[in-house]
């Protein structure tokens, strides 16, 4: 589920909740943002539109636009867990480790590495979180570096 206040809306709305005002806030931020951004950075976003927003709030709100699918939960750069607007309903992510901007991807193929982790272990694995961190294009530019070599980092 992509940002769409409409489809946010009636995900909560199913939930119990309303799509409040400062909620809004905290998903604008989030969908405005070019880059993974942790709690308290959509937090000092969302409060530029919405200055009476609550810390709990956004804390609440982002959790339960993670349990929707709306946003997807990253490690950022700089902190430990942030978050991306999710597009796809099983994406996964890649984050630059420079500027922290976020490009999601849906093509994975893990069927082998599950099969090999559920024998190896004797679990039964029912869902897997893949992020890849790299320097985007962007990044690469600015510093002189040359363009992605295809070579995987082991």
């Amino acid at each position: 589920m992509a940002l769409d206040a409409d489809s946010i809306a009636r995900s909560f709305a199913e939930r119990g909740l309303r799509l409040t005002r400062q909620r809004r806030a905290v998903v604008d931020a989030v969908a405005a943002a070019g880059a993974s951004l942790s709690a308290l950075q959509v937090f000092d976003a969302a409060r530029e539109r919405c200055p009476e927003l609550g810390l709990t709030t956004v804390y609440r709100t982002l959790e339960v636009l993670s349990e929707i699918g709306a946003v997807r939960r990253v490690h950022g750069p700089d902190h430990c867990e942030a978050f991306v607007p999710a597009g796809a309903v099983h994406g996964h992510t890649v984050v630059c480790s420079s500027c922290g901007r976020a490009t999601e991807f849906t093509q994975c193929d893990m069927h082998a590495v599950v099969d090999a982790a559920a024998r190896q272990t004797g679990y039964e694995i029912t869902e897997h979180f893949l992020q890849l961190s790299g320097i985007c294009a962007a990044c690469n530019a600015a510093a002189g570096a040359p363009g992605p070599s295809g070579k995987g980092a082991g």
